[in-house]
């Protein structure tokens, strides 16, 4: 990952697929390309408090298919998401509660997923939450804490995290059914 002289995302690559971030106003877009072909366009519109409360994706240089998610807020805890596609698919809604700071469970259809926090560890850059949402490109939830586990029916999933002497986490481990470890390096200008 690579950031701009504001400090914001600008490339990301993971072999052979490159995403470019550019900013403007109140709308991020995302380009990804695989090994120079086009990949995907995101159009990402954010509100005031800088969380998307829009992600259009389109999975062709024409724009004819694509995805939209729309994501509804109670000021700045995320509610409610919508997912439709030029595909005509069902309409897919979620719902999110939060307590304390914190979202605590995730519903969409029968399907829910119960989510645990290491009260004694606040939410930093490179925790798990932090980590997947700066891989999105945007954010749609800034949690109080650092996850511990999240529960979906008879599946759990465990953060470990590790620590630097300076307080920044070193790696976070994520245990299900198997174990996957992320160690960071930081660079500071």
């Amino acid at each position: 990952m690579s950031y701009n002289s504001d400090g914001k995302l600008s490339t990301s690559s993971h072999g052979t697929v490159i995403t470019t971030f550019s900013y403007s106003a109140n709308t991020i877009i995302e380009t990804t390309t695989n090994g120079g072909a086009f990949g995907s366009k995101k159009t990402i519109t954010l509100n005031a408090n800088g969380l998307a409360t829009n992600v259009r994706t389109e999975n062709n240089v024409t724009g004819t298919l694509w995805d939209n998610t729309l994501y509804e807020y109670s000021g700045k805890e995320l509610i409610k998401s919508t997912d439709t596609n030029s595909a005509g698919d069902p309409v897919d809604i979620s719902t999110f509660t939060w307590s304390g700071g914190n979202l605590v469970s995730i519903t969409s259809g029968s399907s829910t997923s119960v989510i645990a926090y290491y009260t004694d560890k606040p939410a930093q850059t490179c925790d798990y939450f932090s980590l997947i949402q700066l891989t999105f490109g945007f954010y749609i939830y800034r949690v109080k804490n650092a996850i511990k586990s999240s529960v979906s029916g008879s599946s759990t999933t465990s953060f470990i995290y590790s620590f630097d002497n300076d307080g920044k986490i070193a790696s976070v481990s994520v245990t299900g059914n198997s174990t996957t470890t992320f160690n960071y390096q930081y660079q500071c200008n």
